[in-house]
């Protein structure tokens, strides 16, 4: 008996072994990368405004990694995109990382050649485990999947409603805002604008339940008011002065809802043709020729951590895309679920349909052109 107990611990260990090693081979390559890293001493890093964006990006990482210090330098996707390349023209590569909007990294610095693929940057099983991710895979932005990593994914609702004059469930399908019962009752957003309401349009139009002919419809028959007052707006729904508010603005939605005003969001899983999702500013790139590339590897793999996008979620009260951590401070309704079919509005592929062009078919539908 011991020695069959012998030999079963034999295999047992030549089974074990290459996968022991294996976890000692990332671990140790792990602890190689944390020591150069601190040596290094800082990771650079360009990314969104905002205090709250702060807290998660850079005192989090701090408290984990004392020895790396961050230097975070804030702004828009419209003054840092131009502003890399500047530097890099005039060959000075300064910055580590981008943390942001999607747009700025597909239609400027991947063109340019200013990234690096990021998957060889991943080295945290729990990072690169799918299972732990929304719809069990990593979520690339870029047409490639090597560039623009998104770790955020949140729900954009584009209808709102009086919950005294509408039943959240007599809403089933975008198709449904056309019944004559409604007509002159709905208060939109005018999306001409620039502003909210891009990923918004482009699932309405690219969608093929729905499309241009529903654009049409929408905007040639359902005496819609326009407005660019979302504040307004939202004031009007909770009053009844309307029954619906379509391309409204979320926060102040749930601001009325908070201090119990009759309004509320037709929610994206009760909708048979589903709602877009957005990368907010939750997407992450490297810089070719990233000047602290240790730094790098750590900050990267921390932000995507269960611990990282914990704190994303808390300072920032966007959903991470991770499954696996808890979504205390997540509205519901900005919460994607399994089951639901997403147009994930922040792809590389669908910012090719033009705005312009849903503007356009709008202002014929009204003029009743489009009719």
């Amino acid at each position: 008996m011991g020695l069959l107990h012998g030999f079963v611990g034999f295999l047992l260990l030549v089974v074990a072994a290459p996968r022991l090693s294996y976890a000692a081979e990332v671990k140790g390559e792990w602890e190689k990368t944390l020591e150069a890293a601190k040596r290094e001493g800082r990771v650079v890093i360009y990314g969104p405004p905002g205090s709250n964006r702060r807290q998660a990006l850079v005192d989090a990482f701090q408290r984990s990694y004392p020895e790396i210090r961050v230097e975070y330098i804030a702004g828009s996707g419209r003054e840092q995109g131009p502003r890399v390349l500047a530097e890099r023209k005039a060959g000075k590569f300064l910055v580590d990382l981008h943390i942001g909007g999607t747009t700025t990294m597909s239609a400027l610095l991947k063109p340019a050649g200013a990234l690096e693929p990021i998957r060889p940057y991943l080295v945290s099983a729990e990072v690169t485990r799918a299972s732990n991710w929304f719809g069990k895979r990593l979520w690339f932005a870029d047409n490639e999947e090597q560039f623009n990593l998104m770790f955020q994914g949140g729900v954009s609702n584009i209808i709102a409603i009086n919950t005294r004059l509408v039943e959240g469930k007599e809403i089933a399908s975008y198709w449904d805002l056309l019944k004559p019962k409604w007509r002159g009752k709905i208060v939109s957003s005018d999306i001409r604008q620039p502003g909210p309401g891009g990923g918004q349009s482009r699932f309405l139009y690219s969608h093929p339940a729905l499309g241009p002919e529903f654009f049409k419809r929408l905007f040639g028959e359902a005496e819609l008011t326009l407005s660019l007052d979302r504040r307004q707006m939202a004031d009007w729904l909770a009053q009844g002065k309307y029954a619906a508010n379509i391309f409204p603005d979320s926060a102040e939605i749930e601001k009325a809802m908070d201090i119990g005003l009759p309004v509320g969001i037709v929610l994206s899983e009760n909708l048979k043709e589903g709602a877009p999702l957005s990368a907010g500013f939750g997407s992450v790139a490297v810089f070719h020729q990233a000047p602290h590339p240790s730094a790098t590897k750590i900050y990267l793999n921390w932000l995507l951590s269960r611990e990282g996008q914990t704190a994303w979620q808390k300072f920032v009260g966007e959903p991470s895309l991770r499954t696996d951590i808890a979504r205390a401070g997540i509205r519901p309704w900005n919460m994607p679920q399994e089951k639901v079919d997403y147009f994930f509005a922040s792809l590389e592929k669908y910012e090719g349909i033009e705005l312009k062009t849903v503007q356009r078919l709008i202002t014929e539908a009204m003029a009743g052109k489009g009719r």
